[in-house]
């Protein structure tokens, strides 16, 4: 058994990764290797795996006994999948990046969920491309909070970092425009091609560079709904009173229906939640999955869609300007690429479409918003604080409305993303 599981291997060796044989049904010979590197089973010297048995002919035919036309089969077949894999193999090759040995740290907060899957696939697609020499580290509330990470970019305290605009009230006030509720913003594609179009026009970039900061990619928060304790909204009146966590500008729409909403950071919301603090938080549902408000909540909306919320990564610019011109071009690769935007866009959509079913299957009771209801609180929480945004624009010092006009042509621009 052996000498046959080493003949095993030696004959299915392809491209560097090892191939379970084609037989069917059932466990492949003891030693064989599952396609992502793990042994079936283990075995000593003189023992056989009592499922080995069924394919003992197979290892007496690498052995040199009882040859049968299947040796014939298996080789070819192992010989096509040699030569399937060789272009991959040459491809992979041909883009790899060579250069200088580099390791940023990135900052974020929170735990691995939805919206961070792109920055995780990142950590692992640079090392990947440059053979190891540009590793990317995420440290997970351990380098700075929510609210300092700005800050941190600005001295230099680390490379990269998450950011939420509404978290650094007064630092990045433009780049809250994404921010407001309503926006006719209709999938997380059109969402990319806005944010990108409005977050590096030059006003924008103005903004980061106070931080010593550029944009780098959006978080693409899927449209904010709502999961809360005690009595259900079942009228836009019922949310007179309510405490919500509703971050900037959905803040002043909740404002608009009574609601008393208040900035929280997400890792601190299940605690205000759990204390009384709040009655609601407003998230994308896969955000209530991953910061567990269900466990507290008694009932969630649908169809409340409220708005996005301005979050991604920025880069420190000394460190981007210290970067060799591959790297820098590998980085702006890697959105594009299917692995970056592509592939965020699918999880967020899949997560976002079985969050109903999870809440529910929870005990929570869903709350679908009448679209007559709905039409009612865009009336008053829609385009009367964009204008009430585009005056606080002009009073910090920045031209309100081309500002807001830049959102609304961008959004007119990509109306057709995605469809």
């Amino acid at each position: 058994m052996i000498a046959g599981a080493a003949a095993f291997r030696r004959a299915f060796r392809t491209g560097g990764r090892r191939i379970p044989l084609p037989f069917g049904r059932g466990t492949p010979p003891c030693g064989a290797r599952h396609p992502d590197g793990r042994r079936h089973c283990r075995f000593r010297t003189g023992l056989r795996h009592p499922r080995a048995a069924p394919y003992s002919p197979i290892s007496k035919q690498f052995l040199g006994r009882e040859p049968t036309h299947m040796k014939k089969h298996v080789i070819a077949a192992a010989a096509a999948a040699a030569l399937a894999s060789a272009p991959a193999l040459a491809d992979n090759h041909a883009k790899m990046v060579d250069g200088p040995r580099v390791h940023w740290d990135y900052s974020i907060w929170g735990k691995p969920r939805a919206i961070t899957e792109y920055l995780t696939r990142l950590s692992e697609w640079l090392p990947e491309r440059t053979g190891g020499k540009f590793t990317f580290q995420l440290h997970w509330g351990t380098l700075s909070k929510p609210r300092a990470n700005l800050d941190g970019l600005k001295i230099g305290a680390f490379q990269s970092a998450s950011f939420c605009a509404s978290y650094y009230p007064g630092k990045l006030s433009a780049h809250t425009g994404l921010d407001l509720p309503f926006l006719p913003i209709g999938n997380l594609f059109q969402l990319r091609d806005v944010t990108h179009e409005y977050f590096e026009h030059p006003i924008l970039r103005q903004e980061t560079e106070k931080w010593n900061s550029r944009f780098y990619m959006s978080s693409l928060l899927p449209l904010y709904e709502v999961v809360g304790k005690g009595k259900p909204p079942k009228s836009l009146a019922d949310w007179k009173g309510m405490r919500i966590r509703a971050l900037g500008q959905q803040g002043k729409a909740m404002e608009k229906l009574g609601a008393v909403p208040t900035s929280v950071p997400a890792p601190e919301v299940y605690g205000a939640l759990d204390r009384g603090l709040l009655d609601a938080v407003g998230f994308a549902y896969y955000a209530h999955q991953a910061y567990r408000t269900w466990e507290l909540g008694k009932w969630f909306t649908r169809g409340l869609a409220v708005g996005s919320i301005a979050c991604g990564s920025l880069f420190n610019n000394d460190a981007w300007n210290e970067l060799p011109d591959q790297y820098k071009a590998l980085l702006e690769d890697y959105r594009d690429a299917e692995v970056g935007y592509p592939r965020h866009i699918a999880t967020l959509m899949k997560a976002e479409a079985a969050a109903p079913a999870f809440f529910k299957s929870k005990g929570l009771t869903e709350i679908a918003v009448d679209p007559t209801e709905r039409a009612a609180f865009e009336k008053v929480g829609g385009k009367p604080v964009w204008e009430a945004w585009v005056k606080q624009m002009d009073g910090e010092g920045y031209n309100g409305r081309e500002l807001l006009d830049l959102l609304l042509a961008a959004a007119e621009k990509y109306r057709k993303s995605g469809s």
